[in-house]
């Protein structure tokens, strides 16, 4: 399992915590997701990944 402070979206500054909080507060598809967290919506995680991906 992906650790709460792993950051899962770069551009936004989202982590797999963040995500799942979202979840529990009911979010139940990406667009819920992207709403509630912000992730994804920049579309720049490839350029500012470190792993570049």
């Amino acid at each position: 399992m992906i650790a709460d402070d792993e950051m899962v979206c770069f551009c936004s500054q989202v982590t797999a915590g963040d995500i799942r909080r979202a979840k529990s507060a009911g979010a139940v598809t990406m667009d819920d997701i992207r709403s509630m967290t912000g992730a994804c919506t920049l579309g720049r995680c490839k350029e500012l990944s470190p792993r570049g991906r």
